[in-house]
């Protein structure tokens, strides 16, 4: 690919000449707009520029050129480094213009004429402006991975392929079918593929300063499917049924601000939802939960909600409150300390809510029971209606299924729950209605 200053300073005196003087804020939506994609087009043909200028870089810093190479000569490692340096740009967007630059560069022959470039399409379409250096990177990529598996006319035809189609796609869907193309021209590197992934699987728990735990978990594609299906289904059906309610009419005033997650919160969310469902299934007909979890606190820490309390295997503590939340759940073990750290009571199955009453909950209710919430059984966690800290039994008439969002809510928010005739009703604090009018809870049946 050859460097064109000529139609690089076309393109800037012809933007110079439209553009001038100009005061951004005074223009109209239109000529903002039009002032971006020439500015857009500008830096393209910039970035088309170093592209080139990399590629020659990396050509006159070939290894076998040893401390004569260019970027040696100028002290610095490899070629990347020495244009992040010179551009004050990222390393990382340097390496990207030296592999492209690489790649699409004409070398020459003994006698001086030109040789094709390895990826004479994407040269093509860098000079024509057609495609950007990122999608030309991400082709290149993905096609020198298949490189060795494929003959050169199939790779060839591969390229051409991603780049009469990378015009008018993101990045991001390049990529994709970059990465389609790849595994067509590469068939039998499939599976090598997925036992690589397999072993890069990891699982990192990281605690922050503020408390917070940060999971960053690598999973393999296969996985990654699954996890993501799982959640997606769940944020989908909480979003469909919200849209349903408002749809015919079943909005409950001042309902709206109660559940105002982010897509971000409610995918954490679905993800502790799906989490608790696995964790509280029976395994080969055992009756108690998978996994028990220990949670120590004072006793006037359970009476009253104040003060702090610790999880097993976690260093930051949580409020008395929230240990009172968790006491409602029977994957929870409440150890009650005395005021020298004696063990006063230890909570068991039994006096929480047992498998039987849970299923008995839920085909009384049939979900959570918060007014026009459509979580099904199996992601709602069993709630005292007279809080167990209370003094508040775990039988049928006392306990009432709600997910853990509407768990946290009436908890943290102060709402109070009354049954008439084994129907519930929600009673919000006065800060959401002054009037404290009763909502009526249970199972919504929607208009058709």
């Amino acid at each position: 690919m050859n460097l064109s200053a000529r139609t690089l300073l076309a393109h800037v005196t012809a933007f110079a000449e439209a553009w001038g003087e100009v005061d951004i804020d005074a223009l109209s939506s239109e000529r903002f707009l039009a002032l971006t994609a020439d500015l857009g087009r500008v830096a393209r043909v910039v970035a088309t520029a170093q592209t080139a200028v990399a590629g020659q870089l990396v050509q006159r810093s070939a290894t076998h050129l040893g401390a004569e190479g260019l970027a040696r000569s100028a002290g610095h490692s490899t070629p990347a480094l020495f244009l992040a340096e010179l551009w004050q740009i990222g390393p990382a967007d340097a390496g990207r213009l030296c592999v492209v630059g690489e790649a699409t560069r004409s070398p020459r022959a003994l006698d001086g004429s030109p040789l094709p470039a390895r990826y004479p399409a994407v040269s093509e379409g860098l000079s024509q402006l057609a495609i950007s250096v990122e999608a030309a990177s991400v082709i290149v990529r993905e096609l020198d991975h298949a490189t060795p598996f494929c003959t050169a006319d199939a790779r060839l035809a591969g390229e051409r392929v991603l780049v009469d189609h990378a015009p008018g796609l993101t990045v991001k869907q390049v990529a994709g079918i970059a990465r389609h193309v790849r595994d067509h021209l590469d068939q039998e590197g499939a599976q090598p593929r997925d036992l690589i992934r397999r072993q890069r699987r990891s699982l990192t728990m990281v605690e922050q300063d503020d408390g917070m735990m940060r999971f960053v978990w690598v999973m393999p594609p296969e996985t990654a499917g699954l996890v993501r299906a799982g959640i997606d289904h769940l944020v989908a059906e909480q979003l469909r049924q919200k849209r349903d309610r408002d749809r015919v009419g079943l909005a409950i005033d001042g309902m709206g601000d109660l559940d105002d997650r982010t897509i971000p919160q409610r995918r954490a969310d679905a993800a502790e939802d799906m989490f608790r469902r696995a964790i509280d299934c029976s395994c080969g007909g055992a009756k108690a939960p998978l996994v028990t979890m220990v949670v120590r606190l004072a006793l006037d820490q359970l009476v009253t909600g104040l003060g702090a309390a610790q999880i097993d295997g976690i260093d930051a503590g949580i409020s008395g409150t929230r240990a009172r939340i968790l006491a409602a759940d029977a994957n929870l073990i409440p150890m009650v300390l005395g005021g020298r750290g004696e063990v006063l009571d230890v909570g068991r199955d039994q006096r929480l809510f047992t498998p039987a009453q849970r299923h008995a909950l839920a085909e009384r209710y049939g979900g959570c029971a918060f007014p026009a919430c459509g979580h099904p059984p199996s992601y709602t966690e069993a709630h005292h209606i007279r809080w167990w800290s209370n003094g508040g039994p775990t039988d049928l008439g006392n306990g009432i299924p709600l997910c853990s969002f509407h768990h946290h809510r009436v908890h943290d928010d102060g709402w109070e729950i009354q049954l008439r005739d084994q129907v519930p009703y929600f009673i919000p604090p006065p800060w959401i209605d002054p009037d404290r009018e009763p909502r009526r809870g249970g199972k919504v049946q929607l208009l058709a």
